[in-house]
C-alpha cells in the first residue's frame, strides 16, 4: 500500500508542472470547419487561413476581426499563400481549382483548373510564377502575371510531392514508389532518378547548392545522399533511424544539422555529416510537424492536440487545441506562434 501511495504521489508531482505550463491563446480565430493552413502577412497585421469547408479567410492579427472571405464552392482547400507583399492571395482546393484573388475585395484575378488534387504548390522568389503538381502526375508553372502556363509536366506516376530547385532552374517531383523526376526549365529536358534505398519514399529536400539531398521513408530511415541536382548518389553520407514512418526532415540554416520527426513520437536533431544525435524531443503521440525558431535556439513541434515549445530536451511549454493540430509557424521575431487545427480554430500564442 505504501508503495502504491508513493507511485500516486510521484505521478501527481509529475503531472502538476505539465498542467501549469499550458498557456491560454492570445487570439482565437473561429472557423466553421477544420483549418488546413495559416500564415501572417509580411507586416504581421493580418492572418490568412484556409479550411476544409472551402473558405480562404483574412483576419485582423490584432483583434481577430474577419476582413475577407474567398469561397472555393465548398471544396476543401489544400494551399493558401500571400502574393505580392500581401496584395493578392493564391489558393487551391481538392478539385484542382487554383485561384489568384485580390486581397482588398477578393475579386478573382486568375483561375486555373487542374486535373487532380494539388499535392504541391510553391511560389517562386519573384512572386511571378507558381509550380503546382497534382496527385495524378501532372504539373505546370503558372504565370501569376497573365495566367499563362509557362511550362507543363507529365509523369506516369501518382505524385506525392514537388518543389523548385533552390536556384529555380529546375522543377522536381517524386512519388512514393521512389521515382524522382526533374526538368530543366530553360530547355524542358527531363531526367529520372531513384534513391538507392528500397523503402517507400515519403519526401525529398535538397540543400541550397544541390550537392546533398535528404530522403525520408516509411520504414523510419532518413538519409543524406550526394547529388548533382539530378541524380542521387548510390551511397549515403549519413542518416538516422526512427522507429516508425518519417513525416518530414529539414536542414538547419548552415546545413550542419538535420531535424526529422516521425510516427515514433519523436523529433530528432542530428549531425548531417555523421548522423550523430544532438537531441531527441519525446512526445505523447506521433509528431505531425516541427521547426526551429529563426535563431535555431528553440524547437516548435505539434503532436495530437498540442503545440510544444522546447528550449531543451527537458524544458518545454505546451499549447492546447480541441482537436488534432495541423500546423504552426513562428512570427519573424519568434515572440508569437500561430497554430491551426481540426478543431476549427487558428490561434495565436505568446512565445
Amino acid at each position: 500500500m505504501n508503495r502504491l501511495l508513493l507511485v500516486i504521489l510521484i505521478l501527481m508531482l509529475l503531472s502538476a508542472p505539465l498542467a501549469a505550463q499550458e498557456s491560454e491563446a492570445a487570439l482565437i480565430l473561429q472557423h466553421d470547419s477544420g483549418v488546413v493552413t495559416g500564415s501572417w502577412n509580411s507586416a504581421e497585421t493580418e492572418i490568412l487561413t484556409a479550411t476544409e469547408g472551402g473558405l480562404t479567410r483574412v483576419w485582423s492579427a490584432e483583434t481577430g476581426e474577419p476582413l475577407l472571405t474567398i469561397d472555393h464552392g465548398g471544396n476543401p482547400l489544400t494551399h493558401a499563400y500571400w502574393v505580392d507583399e500581401g496584395a493578392a492571395i493564391l489558393s487551391a482546393d481538392e478539385s484542382g481549382l487554383v485561384l489568384l484573388s485580390e486581397r482588398d475585395d477578393g475579386a478573382e484575378l486568375r483561375r486555373w483548373q487542374l486535373d487532380g488534387m494539388p499535392v504541391a504548390l510553391e511560389i517562386n522568389a519573384a512572386g511571378t510564377g507558381a509550380l503546382v503538381f497534382t496527385d495524378l502526375g501532372g504539373g505546370a508553372i503558372l504565370s501569376l502575371a497573365d495566367g499563362a502556363l509557362i511550362a507543363e509536366f507529365d509523369t506516369s506516376a501518382e505524385i506525392s510531392g514537388a518543389a523548385y530547385s533552390a536556384d529555380e532552374t529546375r522543377a522536381r517531383a517524386w512519388s512514393e514508389d521512389g521515382a524522382v523526376y526533374s526538368w530543366r526549365l530553360t530547355s524542358g529536358e527531363s531526367f529520372e532518378a531513384r534513391p538507392p534505398h528500397r523503402g517507400m519514399l515519403q519526401g525529398l529536400l535538397w540543400n541550397a547548392d544541390d550537392t546533398r539531398v535528404l530522403a525520408w521513408f516509411t520504414d523510419g530511415l532518413v538519409n543524406v545522399y550526394e547529388s548533382d541536382g539530378v541524380s542521387i548518389g548510390r551511397g549515403r553520407i549519413s542518416g538516422a533511424r526512427h522507429n516508425s514512418f518519417v513525416q518530414r526532415a529539414i536542414w538547419s540554416a548552415d546545413e550542419s544539422l538535420v531535424m526529422s520527426w516521425a510516427g515514433d513520437d519523436t523529433v530528432h536533431v542530428w549531425r548531417a555529416d555523421s548522423g550523430r544525435s544532438q537531441g531527441v524531443y519525446r512526445h505523447e503521440d506521433w509528431v505531425i510537424g516541427a521547426r526551429w525558431d529563426p535563431a535555431e535556439e528553440r524547437v516548435l513541434s505539434w503532436s495530437h492536440i498540442y503545440v510544444y515549445l522546447w528550449e531543451s530536451e527537458r524544458e518545454w511549454q505546451r499549447f492546447r487545441h480541441g482537436n488534432l493540430v495541423r500546423g504552426a509557424v513562428w512570427n519573424d521575431d519568434a515572440t508569437r506562434i500561430l497554430s491551426w487545427s481540426w478543431d476549427g480554430t487558428a490561434r495565436v500564442w505568446a512565445a
